[in-house]
């Protein structure tokens, strides 16, 4: 099926609930629960587990679903409902994609699950699976722009994606699982012919292709631990498209043995991997981009996200990550706001990729106050760096990781961030020093009390950067403040000047 335009396409009309909201995922050949903390713009999972049923396995030769994984799904999405309810999950969607809508007895499936009490069941169309897929990547990568493909073990959904909107889409019924059991030609054949056919992916050319689905979540791990790659994160991993080609052409022709014995593939993929590599290749060649970017984040998370207000979704997805998860991280009463407020004159010429990573930094600056002191600034590298947080890129992971780090201590050692260190430039570095320094003489000279900051003003000129104090308060500063202004200045390249105001 070719391109459907679906630009400016509206949210599922029944809005999230308050509390905690859950998915039933019923794929091709998994069923997944997922269950988030809260209907919010950064979807936090707080369970998600995964059974493999094979539903879709014989489907292309009998037309019927397979009687042995309709009956384990059954069972297990009972387990999942059972579940959901002990975890207080105000709404459990039950979301049925290629395997269900494309089966003879599918709708037999459905109706059975429509018995169920708290399960509120969706056949989704191979137009509204590409929707909400494109819809995920936007919800974890706002500024997405390119196409989004998204493989399951069915089929392989297609989607432009341009200012946070959608536009053209299809739905391909070639799913790996699919066509190595479906017995009717040559699967490879199948694929090739397939994504030659969809005619507006060409106009899509030298953008950004953006990676869902489990098989490419596991060629990303593949080519992270043949790299060497020090951050085992998927969402937002990138690679540059003439290296992801060379290697997922080099896959597609391995057998099941050669695959079990390279680093970082799992055996349950081994059978399907070649295909979903060679899907791959043939998309990047007719896409020509330049990056190929993997989304953690996809169809559940884009009913998800398509049933958020217009007010909701309008928020940045890090900054309402830091916000939420940050109030549990405060040991002070002193408003983030506050923070941001003061250094903003000291940070004029950040762009807006630095602004959003200040404004997370100033809702995450005392995220290790309840560690060791000698500790703390490992504590905080560690955890921000791993955060379970969207919308930013490895780099800027790093960068924020490195603020933390500067925040609790001036000098860390180079082996403490070495991470960071390797997925950052010299700009980013530099940035993320001068911020943690001025968030720690931030508290320094507010102890974390309110209202003292306003009354001192942070200024950087172009040899200086000045502490402006009221005249009563400056016999009140110490050598600490003075030790971490200087420290601050360096992070500049200034001079470090104490003037009364």
């Amino acid at each position: 099926m070719d391109g459907h335009p679906i630009a400016g396409a509206t949210a599922s009309r029944t809005p999230l609930r308050k509390g905690r909201v859950g998915i039933i995922d019923v794929g091709s050949n998994s069923i997944r629960l997922v269950v988030y903390e809260r209907a919010s713009r950064a979807p936090l999972p707080v369970f998600n587990e995964k059974v493999l049923c094979g539903l879709a396995r014989g489907l292309d030769a009998t037309g019927r679903l397979n009687p042995e994984g309709v009956e384990m799904a059954l069972a297990n999405i009972d387990r999942f409902a059972t579940l959901a309810h002990n975890m207080k999950v105000t709404s459990l969607d039950l979301l049925a994609t290629a395997a269900v809508r494309d089966a003879a007895d599918g709708a037999d499936f459905m109706r059975e699950l429509a018995s169920r009490p708290g399960i509120v069941a969706h056949t989704v169309s191979g137009q509204d699976e590409a929707r909400y897929s494109g819809y995920g990547v936007m919800c974890g990568m706002p500024g997405a722009e390119g196409v989004m493909g998204d493989l399951g073990g069915g089929s392989l959904e297609l989607a432009s994606l341009f200012q946070g909107r959608l536009g053209s889409s299809t739905t391909l019924p070639v799913g790996p699982l699919r066509l190595m059991s479906s017995g009717k030609g040559d699967p490879r054949k199948a694929i090739v012919d397939a994504i030659e056919g969809v005619r507006w992916v060409r106009e899509e050319q030298g953008k950004t292709f953006y990676a869902v689905g489990g098989a490419w979540r596991a060629f990303a791990r593949l080519h992270m631990e043949q790299a060497g790659y020090p951050l085992h994160i998927i969402h937002q991993y990138e690679i540059p498209a003439d290296e992801a080609r060379a290697v997922a052409r080099l896959i597609a022709v391995q057998s099941p043995k050669s695959l079990e014995k390279m680093a970082g593939v799992s055996r349950r993929r081994v059978d399907t991997l070649p295909l979903a590599c060679l899907a791959l290749d043939r998309l990047l060649a007719v896409l020509k981009p330049k990056t190929v970017v993997f989304s953690a984040f996809g169809l559940r998370e884009g009913f998800y996200y398509s049933r958020l207000s217009e007010q909701e979704r309008a928020r940045h997805p890090l900054i309402a990550f830091a916000e939420e998860q940050g109030e549990s991280w405060h040991r002070f009463d002193l408003s983030p706001h506050e923070i941001f407020d003061w250094l903003s004159s000291a940070f004029a010429d950040e762009t807006e990729s630095e602004r959003i990573l200040r404004t997370a930094a100033c809702h995450l600056s005392d995220i290790s106050w309840d560690d060791h002191p000698d500790y703390r600034a490992d504590q905080a590298y560690f955890r921000v760096l791993h955060l379970p947080a969207p919308g930013m890129s490895h780099r800027e992971r790093a960068i924020l990781a490195m603020t933390l780090t500067y925040r609790y201590k001036s000098e860390p050692k180079a082996a403490m961030i070495d991470t960071a260190l390797r997925l950052t430039d010299s700009k980013g570095r530099s940035f993320a020093r001068r911020l943690g320094a001025c968030l720690r003489l931030a508290y320094n000279l507010s102890g974390g009390a309110p209202g003292l900051l306003p009354q001192l003003q942070l200024r950087r000129t172009e040899r200086e950067l000045r502490l402006l104090v009221p005249t009563a308060l400056k016999r009140s500063l110490g050598d600490v403040t003075a030790r971490r202004l200087e420290t601050a200045a360096q992070a500049f390249d200034l001079k470090p000047m104490i003037v009364s105001a």
